[in-house]
């Protein structure tokens, strides 16, 4: 057994405290309550008046087309820019009801399952979404769900085969290729290696070091984000280590700090041969359509060597 830090329940608790990234809170912990919430009711006429609680969600509406009908958004929501002035309603776990009534919904979308909205939107007779974009799959389920509900299944449909051609092509590219030994991590204590959260089997983040021609060194485990020790890394010698942090600032200085801590383990492959990538973009923990950008990035640092063979 992998030497732990925490088991698996105190794993989840960690990551409402320890993430410097916020979008994680509301993005991750959330799918952990979401599998005992109820279907949500068929619509009786289609929305124009959407309240996304999920930034995903709010991208996936965008997508379709459909941005002029949301009328408030999640305090996380950074994606599209024309998103940005609209009324915030707080986030999953602390939803501005006050303000949610006021805006008049006619649709809510969240991801999880919360006490509070649902009592609200029971009253209100408001149908709620839930957003299942837990995995690569379950973007593209997104994609068709809101669609159906909005009146544009078309546009669903066209976007579903952009995204999965894209995610076919990066398959395809890499699949002949020596597949890496990949540690991605999602949260850590910025000064030291400690507090370290990774990605098991089967979450999208999982399932992108698979498409991108990796293999997750953690993906043998059945929790989602576990809390994994640097010696359980140390025995799992990745060659390639991916470090997702949107809210890093990107310096020299920064990134050497960083580099400097993981010098520590100097046994690992991935620090020998200098293989640690900052990910820094915005969206790189937000499972979104546009999540097939990071997969093609994750692509290029597992196999820099391109379509020449060197």
């Amino acid at each position: 057994m992998l030497p732990f830090l925490a088991p698996s329940g105190a794993a989840q608790t960690v990551i409402a405290f320890a993430l410097p990234a916020m979008a994680l809170l509301a993005l991750i912990v959330a799918p952990t309550f979401r599998r005992t919430a109820a279907p949500p009711a068929a619509p009786i006429s289609i929305p124009q008046r959407i309240i996304a609680i999920a930034p995903n969600s709010a991208e996936v509406i965008c997508e379709l087309g459909a941005c002029d009908r949301i009328v408030g958004v999640s305090k996380f929501c950074i994606y599209p820019p024309e998103l940005l002035d609209r009324p915030k309603v707080g986030g999953f776990s602390d939803p501005d009801l006050e303000r949610i009534a006021a805006l008049r919904p006619d649709l809510l979308v969240m991801r999880g399952k919360n006490d509070s909205l649902q009592r609200l939107c029971e009253t209100l007779r408001v149908p709620i979404y839930t957003d299942e974009t837990d995995t690569l799959p379950g973007i593209e389920k997104c994609l068709q769900d809101l669609g159906a509900r909005l009146g544009l299944a078309q546009q669903a449909d066209r976007r579903i085969r952009e995204f999965r051609a894209r995610l076919d092509s990066i398959r395809a590219k890499n699949a002949s290729k020596p597949k890496p030994r990949v540690l991605l991590t999602v949260s850590r204590q910025p000064d030291r290696l400690a507090n370290i959260l990774t990605t098991g089997r089967g979450t999208f983040l999982d399932q992108a070091i698979e498409v991108a021609g990796g293999v997750n060194v953690f993906g043998d485990l059945d929790m989602t984000y576990p809390q994994v020790s640097p010696e359980a890394i140390l025995a799992q010698r990745p060659e390639v280590i991916l470090e997702l942090m949107p809210e890093f600032e990107v310096t020299s200085e920064a990134r050497e700090r960083l580099f400097r801590q993981w010098r520590e383990l100097a046994a690992i492959p991935a620090v020998a041969h200098e293989r640690i990538h900052i990910i820094a973009d915005e969206n790189c923990l937000i499972p979104s359509p546009r999540y097939v950008e990071v997969v093609e990035h994750f692509a290029r640092l597992l196999h820099p060597e391109g379509d020449d063979g060197r």
